[in-house]
């Protein structure tokens, strides 16, 4: 027994001791760097329209670019990388974004390029013309998905005549016949969507775990984890709706912040008051880092609410998996009192040590 209590030992300071690993590495200051593409699609009677942004980095895993990434290189440096190798990128993208008017494939025009900054993320935006008549319109995309990034998708806003909707592309659903609308899928993608947010948000998943040492019961537990979804549904909402607007170095600085205090509240107080208010108060600020992505998509009024919903039911899904995986253990390192306090003190140690490399690198970086 001694060694399974080991064992989980060292996986909760393991836990706080390679995280920094995500983060000392060449990578974006944000948590919530971009991992998807963008697409703005605009169908005319005769043409259509697309503005595709993608990761640089993964670019250069297609077509080998002048530049050394590791470098940091300045935005004008990026430009002339890729407008040294723009026929080759051209190649792939055309390759990669297929538009058929009626069934007949339309090649497309590569109108201009740019390059623009998140962080410490370059980006290439691309805006392309596919000149071709028709009365049905279907794209298909394959991207980085088959070659660089299986798990790489692309959010889609496509607005003509057949109205607006929104399309998630993915390895799963590389087709979309714009105007047939499968109401099941887009919940589902959404729903995805907001679990593997969740997932890639490491700041939130530090924040949710600091919640559970103090937290002895499972009624408990519920209770913070329930804080801390009112907080951020409240404010996932007024944001996405654009009712409230913050800058993101407020916002990403403050997730940090609040990830220092709970750990700090952990190891100088083992039985903090007003945890649910606090957990509350912060889960205000950290739905403000969930809009993010969905402010990115500009999506529609008409979806709007229901992108809303699913999206915030896949972020509950994936803290729940993460509990269910973390909690019974924490329980059973709870039984035994000669190792928990380490454990805990530990742990908190290392979790203040990244929240505030977070917050300095947010405050000084974003």
């Amino acid at each position: 027994m001694k060694r399974i209590i080991m064992l989980i030992a060292a996986l909760f300071t393991a836990l706080a001791l390679t995280v920094p690993i995500f983060v000392l590495f060449p990578g974006p200051a944000s948590a919530h760097a971009m991992e998807n593409g963008y697409m703005d699609v605009q169908i005319e009677s005769n043409k259509v329209y697309v503005e595709l942004l993608l990761d640089f980095h993964d670019l250069t895993g297609i077509v080998p670019m002048p530049v050394d990434m590791l470098s940091s290189p300045s935005v004008e440096e990026l430009q002339q990388a890729l407008d040294a190798k723009t026929e080759a990128v051209f190649d792939y993208v055309a390759s990669g974004v297929k538009i058929y008017r009626d069934e007949v494939p339309v090649m497309p025009e590569l109108i201009g390029t740019s390059i623009e900054r998140v962080g410490e993320m370059g980006l290439a935006r691309f805006q392309l013309v596919y000149s071709g008549d028709g009365d049905s319109t279907r794209i298909h995309y394959d991207v980085f998905i088959k070659d660089v990034n299986k798990s790489h998708s692309n959010i889609a806003q496509i607005s003509g005549p057949q109205g607006d909707q929104e399309f998630i592309f993915t390895i799963t659903n590389q087709e979309l016949v714009v105007g047939e609308r499968n109401w099941l899928r887009q919940a589902w993608q959404f729903i995805v969507l907001g679990a593997e947010h969740i997932f890639t948000g490491y700041d939130h998943i530090l924040f949710v775990l600091c919640l559970l040492p103090a937290a002895k019961r499972l009624s408990s537990v519920v209770e913070v984890v329930t804080a801390f979804t009112v907080g951020h549904s409240i404010t996932l909402g007024l944001a996405t709706f654009g009712l409230v607007q913050l800058p993101g170095r407020w916002v990403e600085s403050a997730i940090a912040a609040s990830i220092v205090f709970v750990a700090a509240q952990n190891l100088f107080n083992k039985d903090p008051k007003h945890r649910t208010i606090v957990t509350l108060l912060f889960g205000l600020v950290h739905g403000f880092g969930f809009a993010g992505i969905l402010q990115e998509m500009e999506l529609s009024r008409e979806s709007l609410l229901s992108s809303l919903l699913f999206f915030n039911a896949g972020v509950e899904l994936g803290q729940i998996i993460i509990l269910c995986a973390i909690f019974p253990l924490l329980a059973l390192l709870r039984r035994y009192p000669t190792y928990y306090p380490s454990v805990v003190s530990v742990s908190s140690v290392g979790v203040i040590a990244i929240g505030l490399f977070w917050f300095v690198q947010r405050i000084l970086v974003i």
